[in-house]
């Protein structure tokens, strides 16, 4: 027989009907505001009527903007409002229906929620509204997908070392391994359901947002992200750099993102490391260059500073040694012969340093133009001659006939073959052999070999050679005198032509230089102009130029010219056997290298009959050698760069000079240099006004108009261009000729500048004593009256 159960005695509380009403509305707002839920109501076209607390909650939005909006234009994904339609016709036909699916949250990211819709009606049965109750189950279903992932990676992601985060379309964590616990410091219940955003610094997590969902926009069978290096965060809020490989990865349960995150610590160290060294060396080497460049150029611009000094030590020692300032014993004579000797080896080799510099610098001048490479080289020979006789050593020459013709630098050609051979015939034994060649290196150069067999270069000593002041050791620099410039300026001039040089050397057999060069070589910059032909007075002695080098005939014809000379030039030797064929010529200043034929083969021409045939002859040459012209009468042999001086010069000893007096004023601050100039200026006939400083230069002409002011441009206070604006605004200024002399290298903008108000400029250059040097300041323009 069973026992009857009973209800256990309890006391039933009784509420009056109005306070159980209130009670009842009171209990549910109670709950409805305080559900985790999302609770909505809303009309039959979708409008927002209601949004609870929870809801705000779960989907960001507020109440205010929330309600009056439409549903779908709020939380439901575009593809799911169908759906969503669905759903609220399901609940007012059957009154409830419940649902699982996915909406999406004011940030944008996608959640899973469990829908449960119910429709409401009034007692006539009329729609009021839909209820919505939308639970957020987005961690139950990455839970749900994560163990079923896990199941089958597990043992696969815990072998991988780096940290392997694996999320799902809505952005929230479903697996990790091992080594993600210990890189970021979370337990795996707090990372998994979790955004992984979670894993950023905030300044990364909105753009990381935005890029997470193109990638699950996009088809999902490619590698994204791979190598992108970012920052990430730990528990703890400490940052550090990572590298994330993000991959797609498509399984039963849909489509997921596998993150491959790995710490780059150390690698970042190390790359700032290596990047702060390379910047460091960077700068080392970008003031290494700076100091170089700055280094060259000054030589380049030293040129006034270190040639003056010893342009009047060569200057007074040549005035003394021609007896000008009284009679001198052979002895002193002796004596003062060493010291010009020396003074110029001086002078010549500070010349080839300051070249070295103006290559370095970018102030070396090329002007190419055809050249005869047979004619240049059996002219280095001819030059050569007496020294290879001196040590009975044979020099050859092997030139290919395409050669005949080149485009070229010819000053800068001859320079290469002449230090080439030159070092050649001092290393040969006596009665050795040279070989001079000439080929065709391929279409766009040719190349230039001196051959020796001399005593050769070891290997050790082969990358020493080409490098300035130089020799192989002590010992040989003592038997094979030298300064070691010569092949360092030859590498210069053809690298700056852009060429190579080389050698290829065997101890005991001999050695070959070689250089290859552009068969076209175009510089930048043309050739200078010819200098408009400058009246002379009745009488004037004419000159006839014969030189190929634009530039050097414009020199020399220009210098001439303002020297008082009447001045015809030419460019090759038929031109000018044709003009002597013609005119007779006071004198006549030939280059030895002419395009079409050597300058002894006019001299024989000259020489044999005709008008000129007894007319004085001044050999004005880059390689100008002793017994380069045996056998036939000249006046004098000048080494190119000449200066307008030794030209002005050697007419002069020859009986050919200007005849006209006139007023000269000099300004320049090297007292040496004035006095030079004075004491030679009156010796030639001239009546010098000199001048240290451009204000008591200015007031010299405003008492005595010169016919010709030389102007040095480097003065202290006033320089020469400032001298130059005030001196032609005066009187006696506006129409005088000037001439500037300068050591210093002028820039396009200053060449500019003086062209519209100077007669020429000229360069204080090269091997000159200080009579010639004073001299070439003087560019005398026109011929002036005694005063």
């Amino acid at each position: 027989m069973t026992k009857k159960q009973t209800r256990p005695k309890t006391t039933r509380y009784a509420l009056e009907p109005s306070a159980a009403a209130k009670f009842d509305r009171e209990l549910r707002e109670i709950f409805i505001e305080n559900s985790p839920d999302a609770l909505i109501a809303v009309a039959r076209d979708h409008t927002i009527l209601f949004w609870s607390a929870g809801a705000e909650a779960v989907y960001g939005y507020t109440k205010a903007e929330a309600i009056g909006y439409r549903l779908h234009d709020l939380i439901v994904p575009a593809d799911l409002i169908e759906e969503s339609k669905k759903i609220t016709r399901e609940a007012i036909k059957s009154g409830l229906t419940v649902h699982e699916t996915t909406r999406r949250r004011k940030d944008g990211s996608i959640i899973h929620v469990d829908i449960t819709a119910k429709a409401l009606r009034d007692h006539h049965n009329e729609l009021r509204f839909i209820a919505l109750s939308q639970k957020n189950v987005t961690h139950l279903k990455v839970l749900s997908d994560g163990k079923g992932l896990e199941a089958r990676y597990r043992g696969l992601l815990e072998t991988v070392p780096d940290a392997i985060v694996m999320v799902n379309n809505t952005g929230r964590i479903v697996l990790i391994n091992e080594q993600t616990r210990t890189l970021f410091g979370y337990k795996k219940q707090e990372l998994l359901g979790s955004p992984i955003e979670i894993l950023l610094p905030a300044r990364f997590r909105e753009g990381h947002i935005g890029h997470r969902k193109r990638y699950f926009a996009e088809p999902k069978t490619r590698t994204m992200g791979a190598g992108l290096e970012l920052f990430a965060i730990r528990k703890d809020g400490t940052e550090f750099p990572v590298e994330i490989s993000l991959s797609p990865l498509k399984t039963e349960e849909g489509v997921f993102a596998m993150n491959a995150i790995r710490d780059i610590t150390e690698r970042t160290k190390l790359e700032e490391e290596l990047r702060r060294k390379n910047n460091a060396l960077e700068e080392q080497n970008r003031r290494a260059l700076e100091a170089n460049r700055l280094k060259s150029e000054f030589l380049a611009n030293m040129s006034h500073e270190l040639r003056t000094p010893l342009n009047g030590i060569i200057g007074f020692a040549e005035i003394m040694q021609d007896g000008r300032v009284g009679p001198v014993s052979d002895e002193h004579k002796e004596y003062l012969g060493d010291i010009l000797t020396s003074g110029r080896h001086l002078l010549q080799l500070i010349n080839d340093v300051l070249d070295l510099a103006k290559i370095e610098a970018g102030k070396m001048e090329f002007r190419p133009q055809a050249v005869n490479l047979q004619l240049v080289v059996e002219e280095v020979r001819e030059i050569m001659s007496t020294l290879a006789a001196s040590k009975r050593i044979t020099v050859r020459s092997e030139i290919a006939p395409e050669l005949a013709a080149i485009d070229a630098d010819p000053r800068s050609v001859k320079q290469i073959l002449y230090n080439y051979l030159s070092n050649a015939l001092k290393f040969t034994p006596e009665e050795g052999q040279v070989t001079i060649r000439a080929r065709a290196e391929d279409a766009d150069h040719f190349r230039i070999e001196v051959e020796n067999n001399g005593i050769g270069i070891t290997h050790d000593n082969l990358e020493r050679l080409f490098v300035e002041f130089q020799q192989l050791d002590p010992t040989t620099g003592k038997t094979y005198p030298g300064t070691g410039l010569g092949l360092a300026l030859t590498k210069k001039l053809v690298e700056a032509q852009d060429g190579t040089v080389g050698v290829n050397s065997t101890v005991g057999k001999g050695s070959i230089f070689y250089a290859v060069l552009p068969r076209a070589f175009r510089a930048s910059g043309g050739v200078l102009g010819e200098e408009p032909s400058i009246s002379v007075a009745p009488g004037t002695p004419l000159i006839l130029v014969v030189e190929d080098d634009a530039s050097d005939r414009v020199w020399i014809a220009g210098a001439l010219r303002r020297a008082g000379y009447g001045v015809e030039t030419v460019a090759t030797g038929a031109e000018a056997l044709i003009r002597c064929r013609e005119q007779h010529f006071d004198a006549i200043t030939l280059d030895m290298i002419l395009p079409d034929m050597s300058g002894r083969a006019v001299l024989e021409k000259l020489r044999e009959r005709g008008l000129n045939q007894e007319t004085p002859v001044v050999i004005v040459t880059l390689l100008a050698q002793k017994g380069m012209v045996a056998g036939f009468q000249v006046v004098d042999i000048l080494a190119k760069p000449v200066s307008e001086g030794e030209v002005v010069k050697a007419l002069e000893r020859c009986g050919v000079a200007p005849n006209s007096r006139r007023i000269v004023l000099v300004i320049d601050d090297d007292l040496s240099a004035l006095k030079v100039a004075d004491r030679m200026l009156r010796q030639l006939g001239f009546r010098p006004v000199c001048r240290q400083d451009a204000a008591s230069a200015l007031k010299a002409v405003s008492i005595e108009r010169p016919a010709v002011v030389v102007l040095d441009l480097m003065m202290p206070e006033m320089n020469g261009f400032d001298f130059l604006k005030r001196f032609r605004k005066t009187r006696s200024g506006r129409r005088t000729p000037v001439i500037v002399w300068t050591g210093k290298d002028l820039n396009e903008r200053e060449r500019a500048e003086l062209r519209s108000s100077v007669t020429s400029i000229a360069k204080k250059d090269h091997q000159a004593n200080q009579l010639i040097h004073e001299l070439n300041t003087i560019l005398r323009a026109r011929t002036a009256p005694v005063q």
